[in-house]
């Protein structure tokens, strides 16, 4: 189960709402009023009923972190992928060109894409999955990721 799914579930569970979720994390706080041992406890047993009705393993044994796509081929050095000439494609045709913006989806936040890169079809498509399940991208010029700067041919 992902973050995504999990934070819906705890919703659903025990009217947990999530500071922040993503495919691999999650994040709960606590307010400065609240007292600690009875919220975390109500936020342990959400998890451990979320974990059982999902048939996954509550001790997490079985489980892993899905796998951010390899990273892409260097072409060119960032400055000039960044600097250099541009335009603006589809989304949807950006698979095979080289990036001319950074993509990091969030969370965590950590680059997925760095200019000069080769944009790869399983690197879009993770993005776009972040974006789907709630998540954001950083870097790039358009928030929604209808269109990609990329290097001109």
């Amino acid at each position: 189960m992902n973050g995504y799914q999990l934070a819906v579930m705890l919703r659903e569970i025990d009217d947990i709402n999530l500071e922040l979720y993503g495919e691999n994390v999650i994040v709960a706080v606590f307010g400065l009023g609240e007292r600690s041992v009875p919220e975390a406890q109500r936020l342990l047993d959400a998890l451990a009923l979320a974990a059982e009705r999902s048939g996954q393993d509550p001790a997490g044994k079985k489980g892993s972190f899905a796998i951010p796509p390899p990273w892409g081929e260097l072409v060119l050095t960032p400055r000039q992928a960044y600097l250099g000439p541009q335009e603006v494609v589809a989304f949807s045709r950006a698979a095979g060109r080289i990036a001319a913006e950074s993509l990091a989806s969030y969370p965590p936040g950590i680059p997925n894409v760095l200019p000069g890169e080769r944009l790869s079809a399983e690197t879009l498509s993770y993005i776009q999955h972040t974006l789907e399940q709630g998540g954001s991208v950083r870097g790039a010029s358009d928030r929604k990721l209808q269109t990609l700067r990329v290097v001109r041919d």
